[in-house]
């Protein structure tokens, strides 16, 4: 391979993750953009500067989100102020807490396999999760190292005491803890909690508000498909990070490394050398500090080990899959506005309350204490990378509305291949009904009749000329079997007959209920845990009592019970709904009729269509209760001398539908 492959190799590779490299990018400015405008005109209370590590671990994960939390503290030492190299760590944290929860699918907040819209109930619990993983949680963990290194850093006097450094001296000061030792670290650990946490609330919340609308097309992590995928495929999350670290990031991550490693060495020996050269390795605050600024390098150079000797295979999700369930959700624009709503009034909520607590505390709000302490105003000049900041999104857009225009017209594709397909289908369905003349029973009986009779002379037949394989086939598996296989084939044509003829036996009402209850075992069975089918006993002695079907009519229940199932199918993805289905036997009072009556609870049917049910074909997609299965239902029905009915009904404050089937009984 000569060098100029070798350079084509590496732009395709990272041709390959230019939308990847785009958002990255645009995470980095995000956190620029925090810190120059919000946390310099917050009178330095809010740092905004890990919005951006938001957004990217929350759309592309923990590998790129580590690649922007590391490049965030490069930018901003070399553009505004040196030391945040040593901030790293912090947004590093966050990097890894956030992508983690969103990789093991911890941040789920859309339901993409139903089409009906989360109620205000159903958001505002979402939203509560999302706040005690996302923000509450996430606060408490970014705290450790944040409590470490801001009270190193900031107690140099050539910088501006931020109001955090205040409220963690007043806290100390009020239960009279020194400036040293592990009490110092734990006081100053609690009081950055405080500060910390309504600030990791409000970069979640404008993270988030960024993710769901500006890239809502690449949260899959946040959607229930996804959460499901990783559960059910029982993925760990050092799996799904691992198999994250291709040629490209490998790469990155060597630069990003040594452009941190030299930064860290210029700052420290040039530029910052009083910091360093204060700390004592004696103290533990100073000695863990020291710690601290080699962390981003060793979890770097950690993962890069790790990816080296242990081999994990790249994940098999099927992403498109994933976008076009976004996309053909009708109600994913309103549940995306819902959630913010809701999650803006939980997290003002939260905020006030923690601020109010700061106040009351310190009994100076963070706009007076800068007012008091600062003679230069909060600096507004650096607007440079707004103009990038909104570049950067226009390319974004314009790789979102390509990727909506292809996965439309793939889905447009797809619909008329199907329809075609269905189309053809159906004509040649159409014409082997023709050929058959709608005598389906008697060639059936005839085929089962000539096939059995083949299969005796078969299975008759001498082992002579059998090879040794072919004899201990006949021995041990043909022969133990040979009545069996023909006593089926000889029941199943009797059934055909059975049916074709529209024959009816005399059974009695007994030999009915025991035909259902072992079909309501199987039911259960198979659809344990999630819907259970309850039969209800016969209040009246039905010991005396027979009628006259055959098996259309155990066919027509199942068609009913199928219908049900479905139904409550669709209702299965809200965690409250608990699915409920019943059946009961009963005899009229005159004796003269046996109801089977089939109840859920799964909604019931629209008044216009239930007028037609069981008397008209309506037509419904694969899933629903309605469709040309209750029209061949109804005919079972009435070749039992029977009559079929559905109506709506309330138990228990829910709606259902009823469906009763009514036939013939005599005494015995």
């Amino acid at each position: 391979m000569n060098i100029k492959n070798i350079f084509l190799d590496i732009y395709d590779s990272f041709y390959k993750k230019k939308f990847h490299i785009l958002i990255t990018c645009f995470a980095v400015l995000l956190n620029w953009a925090g810190h120059s405008f919000v946390y310099e005109n917050s009178y330095r209370f809010l740092t905004f500067d890990m919005v951006g590590t938001f957004v990217v671990a929350t759309t592309l994960g923990s590998v790129w989100a580590l690649i922007a939390a590391i490049a965030t503290p490069i930018v901003l030492a070399n553009i505004t102020s040196p030391h945040f190299v040593y901030l790293a760590v912090i947004n590093m944290t966050g990097a890894l807490v956030w992508g983690w929860l969103a990789e093991t699918g911890n941040l789920t907040i859309f339901n993409t396999k139903s089409k009906n819209k989360n109620n205000f109930k159903q958001t505002f619990f979402i939203v509560i999760k999302f706040m005690l993983f996302a923000a509450i949680a996430a606060g408490l963990i970014i705290s450790i190292p944040s409590s470490i290194i801001k009270n190193v850093i900031f107690h140099d006097a050539i910088f501006k005491q931020p109001y955090s450094i205040y409220f963690t001296e007043l806290f100390r000061n009020i239960f009279l803890i020194d400036n040293s030792g592990i009490l110092a670290i734990i006081a100053n650990y609690i009081a950055e909690t405080f500060i910390e946490i309504p600030n990791i609330i409000v970069t979640v919340f404008i993270g988030s508000l960024i993710s769901v609308t500006i890239l809502k097309y690449n949260t899959l992590m946040f959607t229930q498909h996804y959460q499901q995928k990783i559960k059910k495929r029982n993925f760990s999350w050092f799996k799904i990070c691992m198999s994250n670290i291709s040629f490209v990031e490998f790469i990155i991550f060597v630069i990003a490394g040594y452009i941190y490693l030299s930064t860290v060495k210029s700052v420290s020996n040039t530029i910052l050398t009083n910091i360093i050269t204060d700390i004592s390795v004696n103290s533990i605050q100073g000695f863990i500090f020291l710690e601290m600024i080699s962390i981003p390098l060793i979890i770097i150079i950690l993962l890069l080990f790790l990816k080296t000797i242990i081999p994990v295979k790249k994940n098999s999700f099927d992403l498109n899959y994933l976008q076009r369930t976004i996309l053909n959700k009708k109600e994913f624009d309103s549940d995306i506005m819902n959630f913010i709503l809701t999650l803006f009034l939980v997290s003002a909520i939260i905020v006030l309350i923690y601020l109010s607590t700061i106040i009351n505390l310190t009994g100076i709000t963070p706009v007076r204490y800068y007012q008091n302490n600062s003679v230069s105003p909060a600096n507004v000049s650096n607007f440079l990378w707004l103009i990038i900041l909104i570049t950067t999104f226009i390319l974004i857009d314009k790789h979102n509305n390509n990727m909506t225009r292809d996965i439309t017209l793939e889905n447009e594709l797809i619909k008329k291949q199907t329809i075609t397909e269905i189309s053809d289908s159906f004509d040649t369905q159409r014409q082997k009904l023709q050929a058959l003349e709608l005598n389906w029973s008697q060639d059936t009986v005839e085929l089962l009749r000539s096939s059995r009779h083949d299969l005796i002379n078969e299975l008759e037949k001498t082992k002579t000329g059998f090879n040794d394989l072919l004899s201990e086939v006949y021995e041990k598996i043909v022969k133990p079997y040979k009545d069996a296989i023909l006593e089926n084939q000889k029941n199943t044509r009797e059934h055909i007959e059975e049916l074709g003829t529209g024959k009816l036996s005399k059974n009695t009402i007994i030999y009915i209920w025991e035909q259902i209850e072992s079909q309501v075992e199987f039911y259960n069975l198979k659809l344990a845990p999630y819907i259970k089918i309850t039969l209800d006993k016969v209040d009246k002695d039905i010991s005396n009592f027979y009628c006259y079907i055959n098996r259309l009519m155990f066919i027509a229940i199942n068609n009913v019970l199928d219908n049900s199932i479905f139904a409550l199918q669709k209702l299965l993805l809200d965690d409250n709904f608990v699915a409920k289905l019943n059946i009961s036997l009963k005899l009229d009072p005159d004796l003269k009729y046996l109801t089977i009556s089939v109840i859920d609870n799964a909604g019931g049917v629209e008044d216009g269509k239930l007028q037609k049910l069981y008397k008209e074909q309506i037509e419904s997609s694969k899933g629903k209760r309605l469709g040309e299965g209750t029209i061949h239902t109804a005919y079972f029905v009435s070749i039992l001398n029977g009559k079929i009915s559905a109506t709506n009904v309330i138990i228990n404050n829910e709606k259902g539908l009823r469906t009763n089937i009514s036939i013939p009984i005599y005494k015995i």
